[in-house]
């Protein structure tokens, strides 16, 4: 049962420093103010007049396209696809939902740094207590 538990604790500790850098890079990603950068609406616009002046349909010398790919989706995909990519968006049909993301990206960042914390005091408080059975009592005379 110890080995079990130390398992668990040293898969969570590893996994969850890389569910902080997602939960922190997504909210980021989702709301740029958040850096100082432009709002993401302009930012996607400034995306797509970057791609339209570089020209739609274009080829470069291999001769591959370098026009914009348009998600399957998109183009009559699965509606699974669709729904998956509307929630990760943060909308579902005309519904704006982004509030809602936002608070499940600073709930994750709050639980994983406070789960890294509390596996770090666990492990400093098994190193301690090992130490403390394999020094010696002094003794009384």
């Amino acid at each position: 049962m110890r080995k079990m538990r130390n398992l668990h604790l040293w898969i969570g500790l590893i996994s969850s420093i890389f569910l902080l850098v997602e939960a922190v890079t997504g909210l980021l990603l989702s709301e740029p103010w958040l850096i100082g950068q432009a709002e993401r609406g302009e930012m996607h616009r400034a995306a797509q007049e970057r791609m339209n002046a570089f020209g739609a349909g274009q080829t470069s010398g291999t001769g591959a396209s370098t026009a914009p790919m348009t998600p399957r989706a998109e183009e009559g995909g699965s509606s699974l696809m669709m729904f998956v990519r509307q929630l990760h968006e943060g909308r579902i049909g005309s519904l704006d939902i982004r509030w809602a993301v936002d608070v499940a990206a600073v709930a994750m960042i709050i639980l994983t740094a406070t789960g890294i914390f509390l596996s770090i005091r666990t492990l400093a408080a098994g190193r301690r207590r090992k130490q403390k059975r394999m020094t010696p009592a002094p003794e009384t005379t």
